[in-house]
């Protein structure tokens, strides 16, 4: 399967992590070639990770004419994302990149059509799906180990360190709930089988006008819809310097008619609670969400992320940043 990958922001680690070492050719991938996504992207992680592989493109649409990739990765700033990816769709690409797909409603429809009339897959790297507190918690909702799902609590907050110029306007950057609310929103969907019904949110920039644009704390309430609740909690707020912990403090609890699950230290644990017992679940193993597109594309196995749904969750990340403007529930 022949590769292009186009810009080195985000989440593409997930990508290079899969392609290093031995990695590319267990996956049967050949790196065709490495473009920036602009003057601004030195493509440094792609070449610590990737040395010598891979042609060097200095535009990337010339890439994808030239070498004619069957899969490209696409990781931009995210106001970009989706006219790239429109891009690669019309070329006939697979296309696995960052989320959200897109940060406007006109971009999200015309990437829909593009790749429909393709007929191509396309997978937001939605990467808390492979990990095995998230993974560990949909298998017991699943198993039925706390009966029907009532209601969900999620946090993502992350330190505000450096930011880059785009995150100083809302036209450049697309807001938070879209770039971090959006993986909360993804994991309470994915692991309660749930999806929604309305959203509303509540966020603002409260210490960082240097980017403001950007808002650094917020929340979010959904009805799911089953009629269970949703609440999420988003900031940049986290403390960061010389203290030595997580760079992401991520959470879920998910309470149900029987029992209790929630992740605990940063989630890298899970816990069950029930009228007879607190239990540590034993962790699934980890998925590297890129390597499981690739196997769904090859029929390997089931798709770990869908079209269907990487296009729901930025629909429903677009509505809640929606109610957040005009303070309103929104249906979704």
């Amino acid at each position: 399967m022949r590769l292009a990958i186009i810009g080195s922001y985000g989440h593409v680690g997930v990508v290079l992590s899969a392609l290093q070492a031995d990695g590319s050719a267990a996956l049967g991938v050949e790196v065709v070639g490495v473009a920036p996504w602009g003057a601004a992207d030195a493509l440094g992680s792609v070449d610590r990770a990737l040395p010598g592989r891979g042609r060097r493109f200095a535009d990337w649409r010339s890439m994808l004419e030239k070498e004619k990739p069957d899969v490209a990765a696409v990781f931009t700033p995210f106001a970009q994302l989706a006219t790239v990816a429109t891009a690669a769709a019309e070329r006939g690409c697979h296309v696995f990149m960052e989320k959200p797909v897109a940060t406007t409603a006109a971009d999200l429809e015309a990437l829909r059509e593009a790749v429909a009339r393709s007929g191509v897959e396309l997978a937001a790297c939605f990467a808390m799906r492979g990990e095995p507190a998230f993974r560990t918690i949909r298998q017991a909702i699943a198993d039925g180990r706390i009966g029907r799902v009532v209601y969900a609590a999620a946090q993502k907050s992350y330190p505000f360190n450096e930011r880059d110029e785009f995150y100083r306007t809302r036209a450049s950057y697309g807001g938070t709930i879209p770039w971090i609310g959006i993986h909360a929103l993804d994991f309470i969907a994915w692991c309660t089988g749930q999806d929604y019904r309305r959203v509303a949110a509540v966020a603002g920039n409260f210490a960082h006008p240097s980017r403001p644009g950007m808002e650094d704390a917020g929340g979010i309430l959904a009805e799911l819809i089953n009629g269970a609740a949703a609440v999420v909690n988003f900031d940049y707020l986290r403390p960061w310097g010389q203290a030595k912990r997580p760079w992401g403090d991520d959470r879920l609890r998910v309470a149900g008619t029987e029992g209790i699950l929630e992740t605990t230290d940063c989630g890298q644990a899970v816990e069950l609670m029930t009228p007879d017992a607190v239990e540590s679940l034993e962790l699934l193993g980890p998925v590297n969400v890129f390597e499981a597109f690739l196997a769904g594309l090859e029929g390997r196995r089931e798709p770990l992320i869908t079209t269907a749904e990487s296009f729901r969750m930025t629909e429903v990340a677009l509505r809640a940043r929606d109610a957040q403007d005009g303070g309103k529930f929104l249906n979704v």
